[in-house]
């Protein structure tokens, strides 16, 4: 029985069904090409100075790794950012041409799998030795801890960590990294000041040891609206490749490039008082259309929008009612003016002043863009429109 099944499955009948007629996915993921080639000009306008690196980490901020790799590999920045081996293969295997830097942490012993030509960001000597040995060659940016207390050198090890990785005599320093915690502060950047002021005593210490390195980066999205300094020459712009705003209002110069797509399924009606999903959190105050749609928060719905988030369907705002679920949410169509199954539904849009914008929504919910942005799930179809 297992052979026969194993055949059937296989038999190439199966695969020319598949070949004539497309799947028909009822979630989807659309990303504006010409929007991510419009932030990273913005981005460049801004600073003429600088290059702009996109940062592609988690699954590139939701919008796909392998989708927008490359269309911003179009764009030759000197760096792709990711933050794991993983993510960094990954590009490799879809023949990615641009420089790609590793910013977060590896477990040392898988650099010794095979030799990757990769850059790596490294905060400690076992990772420094462990590329040493068998990431001959390769480049590495020292990271530095000028105040946020994550990942970094500190200040008063920096010396004595140089010292240790100049007798490695495979490796190239190439970049001096940190990160700000507070620039997205828009009323007090006191404390932005003072990691400035701490880099730059980092930057002494590499000049101390006679070591100019070839980039020198601190400021990620927030930071490259608010530090304006020419001892940097590279931005690891994350959200704001992707068109968000880092801050807590929508930034001009940036073009949200990602539409959350969804299907109407079922349409119901309900009489008064009817209760809705998980809870009974929400009660029919009169006699109500509703229509469900196959996405919840395993896709990417926040549950946080039960009750209070919306979708759009015809150009009408539809409240999300009851609680949101796993793979469902339900949502009040008394205003769609003849709804059917079928009727495309969006959840999150790119319009910055639309009820349902990732940034509109993630204030809804109580949380920051990023988390929904990456809350999307792997599973759903990504396309580049």
């Amino acid at each position: 029985m297992r052979r026969g099944f194993e055949s059937h499955r296989t038999h190439p009948l199966m695969f020319s069904i598949f070949k004539r007629k497309p799947y028909h996915h009822l979630n989807k993921i659309l990303v504006n090409q010409q929007a991510l080639i419009d932030n990273h000009g913005a981005l460049k306008k801004l600073h003429p100075e600088s290059k702009i690196a996109p940062v592609l980490k988690s699954n590139a901020y939701g919008h796909g790794l392998t989708t927008v790799a490359p269309v911003f590999d179009k764009l030759k920045p000197p760096f792709l950012i990711v933050d794991s081996l993983y993510e960094a293969y990954e590009l490799y295997k879809k023949n990615i041409k641009t420089p790609i830097l590793i910013i977060g942490y590896t477990d040392p012993r898988n650099y010794a799998i095979k030799p990757l030509p990769f850059h790596y960001s490294v905060f400690d000597l076992e990772t420094a030795r462990s590329l040493n040995k068998y990431q001959l060659g390769c480049s590495v940016h020292i990271f530095v801890d000028t105040g946020m207390s994550r990942e970094g050198v500190l200040i008063k090890n920096l010396s004595k960590f140089i010292k240790e990785v100049l007798k490695l005599e495979n490796l190239k320093i190439e970049g001096l990294a940190s990160h700000l915690a507070d620039a997205d502060n828009t009323t007090d950047s006191s404390f932005t000041k003072k990691q400035l002021k701490n880099y730059h005593q980092a930057l002494q210490i590499f000049n101390d040891h006679d070591i100019d390195p070839k980039w020198k980066h601190i400021s990620a999205s927030a930071g490259a609206f608010k530090v304006k300094n020419k001892a940097f020459n590279l931005i690891r712009a994350g959200l704001a490749s992707y068109g968000v705003s880092p801050f807590d209002k929508n930034v001009e110069q940036l073009y949200p490039s990602l539409t959350l797509q969804s299907t109407l399924i079922q349409i119901k009606q309900l009489q008064k008082g009817d209760l809705v999903s998980y809870n009974l959190t929400y009660r029919a105050p009169n006699s109500m259309t509703v229509g469900i749609l196959p996405a919840g928060y395993y896709e990417g719905v926040d549950r946080r929008l039960s009750n209070k988030g919306v979708v759009k369907i015809k150009d009408q705002y539809c409240p999300i009612v009851g609680r949101v679920c796993m793979n469902l949410t339900i949502v009040d169509l008394s205003k769609v003016k003849n709804p059917k199954v079928g009727d495309k539904i969006e959840i999150y849009s790119t319009d910055t002043t639309a009820k349902n914008s990732i940034f509109n929504q993630a204030k809804t919910a109580q949380t920051i863009p990023y988390k929904l942005l990456t809350g999307l799930t792997d599973s759903i179809r990504r396309e580049l429109i």
